[in-house]
């Protein structure tokens, strides 16, 4: 069966709106977990959402009942151009997979973070996807023809903070709508937990988010709940979880960043600017080339030499700097014998604060 077989079926996804609408709450409470027939662990690679998957199997989940999620956000694993994210990423979370067990899937934008960007005169790029059958391609066809051509806004409002919107939220919530295995009946609905690894001491706004709530992708034949487990848990429960199972945390945190999203986040603060031109500047200088073109700078004040120049090194592990952590965080070079370890240590970038990533 190939790819254009697989797609015929592209199931719209319903407003949140509609969903409460038709089911008149969006306030739910969470079934027995033995109950649920999938579990997805939406994971960026970064200690929260692995704490997160750590907690599930602390439950006594069985592994085949979850699945890592996790969006590309530079587009197809294996043919995208590195721009936005870590280069190790997609490789520390199929490792992750691997080492304990848990079947890894990749969702993806067409173009990712670049190609959105870069957007002029026409629609969003379609939405792809793995699945046991293989890679589901889901074209764009709604939205109106428009040009983005600027960075995504430092902002809470996912209207123009388009980066999680576009490039994970959406994609994920299509793949989920349209998952082959995710359709049940009126009769008997298929029962899916959905984990996002949001904490509420990060910022004021995750401070207000709901423990559990529908998810956006709920319907009659397809109930879905939303489940922030992780998000009364402190930086240091966080840690501590970790550091039971002796994991290897995402190399980003070994070089002494607090947080994991994007490399390039535009959230970074110029600490982290600094840092990434010294580590990757491959990235920033690609980052810097595209402001000068679009006439477009990621901060409203400064240019991002601007912002690297007002920050420093200081968060800079420096040991790490020196050892083969760097290769592994630029080429991706990290394998399962790397994920566990004897001699478990607080990385570099622990209680570095909570600036540097999405808010």
């Amino acid at each position: 069966m190939n790819n254009s077989q697989l797609a015929f079926w592209d199931v719209p996804v319903l407003s949140r709106e509609v969903v409460e609408s038709a089911l008149n709450t969006r306030k739910v409470e969470l079934l027995p977990l033995d109950s649920y027939d999938k579990i997805l662990i939406a994971t960026s690679g970064g200690k929260d959402s692995l704490a997160g998957l750590l907690y599930f199997l602390n439950q006594g989940v069985p592994k085949e009942k979850i699945e890592l999620w996790h969006q590309s956000i530079d587009g197809r694993p294996g043919f995208a151009t590195p721009f936005a994210d870590w280069p190790v990423t997609e490789n520390y979370v199929r490792v992750m997979g691997e080492a304990l067990g848990i079947k890894v899937r990749f969702q993806w934008r067409d173009g990712g973070f670049l190609g959105e960007l870069m957007r002029e005169d026409r629609m969003s790029l379609g939405v792809g996807f793995e699945t046991d059958l293989g890679i589901i391609e889901l074209p764009t066809t709604q939205g109106s023809i428009s040009t983005r051509r600027k960075f995504p806004a430092k902002a809470a409002s996912l209207r123009t903070r388009w980066c999680s919107s576009n490039l994970k939220i959406e994609v994920f919530a299509r793949a989920l709508t349209n998952f082959p295995d995710f359709r049940g009946s009126i009769e008997q609905p298929i029962k899916i937990l959905v984990f996002t690894g949001e904490r509420r001491e990060e910022s004021a706004a995750r401070s207000k988010y709901a423990t559990t709530e529908l998810h956006r992708c709920s319907t009659r034949t397809r109930i879905v709940h939303h489940w922030r487990s992780v998000i009364d848990f402190s930086e240091e429960d966080v840690w501590g979880i970790i550091e039971k199972w002796r994991i290897v945390p995402h190399p980003a945190y070994i070089l002494g960043w607090s947080r994991t999203s994007c490399c390039c986040c535009v959230f970074s603060s110029p600490d982290h600017w600094a840092m990434l031109r010294e580590v990757i500047p491959s990235h920033f200088n690609m980052w810097r080339e595209k402001e000068i073109e679009l006439e477009f700078n990621v901060d409203s004040k400064y240019s991002l030499q601007e912002m690297a120049n007002r920050g420093s090194l200081r968060r800079l592990n420096k040991t790490a700097l020196a050892s083969d952590w760097v290769e592994k965080a630029l080429n991706g070079n990290f394998t399962v014998d790397d994920f566990f370890t004897d001699k478990w240590e607080l990385p570099a970038g622990a209680f570095g604060g909570n600036e540097g990533g999405a808010i």
